[in-house]
């Protein structure tokens, strides 16, 4: 074997040092340059509250992405707000890695208490649609509405009796043994969950029951890839509703379709990253409640039997949303 000479081996060694630390650099760059969304450049002629609203009024293809900003006003919190889910799990189980581990499937695998101690918090059956899920009811009820992708897991979609929905991250109506594969509503978790221990599959007799919410580290349905193709082609008017649009794939949505489609954020706060035409911030809520006083007719009833709803819950000893007691003008 030959060897180098006396002061070669160590020059070697920092020059290979330095190539190592410079093809890192160059995968991180291009890594992070593979992770940015497409750029979507905004269509010049659509800005105003009243060219959404516009917008509304006449298109017959809307396809609306909706997050956990449509249904804080449930009481449900959401995920990535400084007084959102994860900023409590990380002082409620200071033993989590992190705070998203809560929802990775390889912790849960490992360690599913405290996913079962948290999870009746957010458990369907609790909570009401707010009026954000019955405006896009309204559109479904005016034949307007293509298709309502939601990265919520709340099921309040079927609650306001959306039909034409797509559950992109699952649900809690569904479970299953993580042993055995065997098949359960989600009913039959909800007294385990309740009571803060881990569901045990009664078939098996040992397996752990997961609910059928798509964790870090799994594959999304196929349902929502096999729909997104179709509806892509399909859209006239996308609308982004309380979504910080971090988790993807269906993130990508707004950069899948026709870039001619208007589309319009309704969100608290703006996005970095995402250029819609029409950016209308602020509380979902108080926002979707504007547009329908501003479209008139059905909007409005729909937007007064919400706040007449909401009163009788306030009078029931539920609490009280933000505006029951404003009427439209």
């Amino acid at each position: 074997m030959i060897g180098l000479k006396p002061g070669v081996g160590a020059l070697f060694s920092k020059w290979y040092r330095l190539i190592v630390m410079f093809s890192v650099s160059i995968m991180s760059m291009l890594t992070d340059i593979l992770d940015r969304p497409p750029i979507r450049h905004k269509l010049p002629q659509y800005n105003t509250f009243e060219d959404a609203v516009e917008l509304f009024r006449t298109r017959k293809r809307i396809l609306i992405l909706t997050g956990a900003g449509v249904s804080v006003s449930c009481g449900i919190p959401d995920f990535r707000s400084k007084d959102g889910i994860y900023a409590r799990l990380h002082v409620d189980f200071p033993d989590l890695p992190d705070p998203t581990a809560m929802f990775d499937i390889r912790y849960f695998i490992q360690n599913p208490f405290p996913f079962y101690d948290f999870a009746s918090e957010i458990f369907p059956g609790q909570f009401e649609p707010s009026i954000s899920h019955k405006f896009i009811r309204q559109l479904e009820v005016n034949n307007q509405l293509l298709r309502n992708y939601t990265q919520n897991i709340d099921t309040l979609e079927k609650q306001a009796k959306i039909e034409k929905v797509v559950e992109c991250h699952g649900s809690f109506s569904k479970a299953t043994c993580l042993k055995c594969s065997s098949k359960f509503d989600g009913d039959v978790i909800k007294d385990d969950v309740m009571a803060k221990r881990v569901a045990r599959c009664p078939n098996c007799k040992d397996g752990v029951i997961k609910p059928d919410i798509v964790f870090f580290g799994e594959e999304l349905g196929k349902n929502f890839h096999t729909q997104m193709a179709i509806d892509k082609d399909e859209l006239d008017l996308l609308v982004v509703i309380g979504s910080s649009l971090k988790v993807r794939p269906v993130s990508l949505i707004p950069f899948s379709v026709d870039h001619n489609v208007p589309q319009i954020l309704i969100n608290r706060e703006p996005l970095s990253g995402y250029s819609a035409d029409i950016e209308l911030l602020g509380n979902c809520d108080e926002i979707i409640e504007d547009i329908c006083i501003a479209l008139g007719g059905p909007f409005v009833d729909m937007l007064e039997a919400h706040r007449r709803f909401s009163v009788f819950q306030y009078r029931a000893g539920k609490s009280a949303p933000y505006n029951v007691f404003q009427t439209p003008n």
